[in-house]
């Protein structure tokens, strides 16, 4: 496995990093064609969360594409570049070929992404309270009440009737996926009473509706001569359970991983958007709008770059640049309707490339 390329991407390529920012790394690589025959091929390599590379093959293909974040590789700054070789200056002299109308689709699909990860409800930042409060399985019980025949959280009808979780013992019911009749353990009931406090007599022994690792209710063995003293019927709703530990989970990651300046950012402008996806956004859509117009890709985006960074600190009204910026669509579309480009990359084209680089027949070329 040989490096052939190797530079510094992202917020600093563009030319829009802060003292914050880090520094991101992507790569291409070539395997010998012993290992490729050998199925020891390795597509791409995630070193660590900021430096990934792409074996030759992988590369070609994700720029054949548009693929907006590795096509941009190969027009980067000279102060990106960290690693190069003969190989990747062979590809170089052919970029403009993986230039095609399908970049339409790729920058303005990612910028659409964008958007959406920009807010709305699955936003970790907008998350209400009670989405990123840990819940247990009795918070998704519900009891049908034998006595009133109406329906009640059962914690609301535990609180009402003077019960703790722990006295409660359930039974399945056969045919019944996740619905238990309820039963309650009367002595220990009374034990908490002062009217029978001086009184001995043992527990039933049922087991509660939950404990400390409880991922679905517990089930008690009620002895026979109580079997029809049952209180009601508790639903245990498993689908909104697993969603919340699957969110609590996500939101938990989120914690851990988040970039607490970038957090800092959005609550200070108060948008309920995150600046710095809205500003990827309308990178995307101006690079997508030079290709057709200059038949390359402007990476840099110093000269934006004042604009760019209002967006991101939310110094403008960011619905508004949603707005804006989404109603390019039309425009751009016609834009490269009209241009030259061709409609694809030609596959014939891009499998002589490989083959050239692999066979060393790029000298000269």
């Amino acid at each position: 496995m040989r490096t052939i390329f190797k530079a510094i991407v992202g917020s600093q390529a563009y030319g829009l990093s802060t003292p914050e920012s880090d520094i991101d790394y992507k790569s291409v690589y070539i395997q010998s064609k012993e290992d490729i025959l050998s199925n020891k091929y390795i597509p791409q390599i995630d070193y660590n969360k900021d430096n990934v590379g792409y074996e030759l093959r992988r590369f070609l293909e994700l720029v054949s594409t548009g693929n907006p974040n590795v096509l941009e590789l190969l027009y980067l700054p000279e102060r990106c570049i960290v690693e190069t070789s003969d190989e990747w200056n062979f590809i170089l002299k052919h970029r403009d070929e993986f230039l095609s109308k399908k970049c339409f689709n790729t920058f303005y699909g990612y910028a659409k992404t964008q958007i959406q990860k920009s807010g709305g409800l699955n936003k970790k930042m907008n998350w209400e309270a009670k989405r990123t409060q840990r819940k247990t399985v009795i918070d998704f019980c519900n009891i049908l009440c034998r006595e009133t025949n109406k329906v009640y959280p059962v914690k609301k009808w535990l609180k009402e009737n003077d019960y703790s979780q722990d006295m409660v013992g359930l039974t399945s019911i056969d045919n019944f996926r996740d619905c238990y009749r309820l039963y309650v353990d009367d002595i220990k009931w009374a034990k908490t009473n002062h009217r029978f406090k001086n009184i001995d007599f043992s527990d039933r022994n049922y087991k509660g509706i939950e404990d400390e690792k409880s991922n679905q209710p517990k089930k008690s063995v009620i002895e026979k001569y109580r079997i029809n003293d049952w209180k009601g019927i508790v639903y245990w709703n498993r689908e909104q359970y697993s969603i919340h530990c699957k969110e609590y989970r996500e939101y938990q990651n989120w914690i851990r991983n988040r970039n607490k300046n970038r957090l800092t950012v959005n609550k200070a402008h108060g948008q309920q958007r995150d600046g710095k996806n809205l500003m990827h956004t309308v990178r995307l859509i101006i690079t997508a709008q030079e290709i057709p117009l200059h038949n390359k890709i402007n990476v840099d985006r110093t000269k934006d770059r004042d604009y760019l960074m209002s967006i991101r600190k939310g110094d403008v009204d960011l619905d508004q640049i949603v707005e804006t910026w989404t109603n390019r669509n039309n425009e751009l579309k016609q834009l490269y309707a009209n241009s030259t480009l061709k409609e694809d990359v030609s596959k014939e084209f891009v499998s002589n490339l490989e083959l050239k680089i692999r066979n060393n027949e790029i000298h000269g070329k």
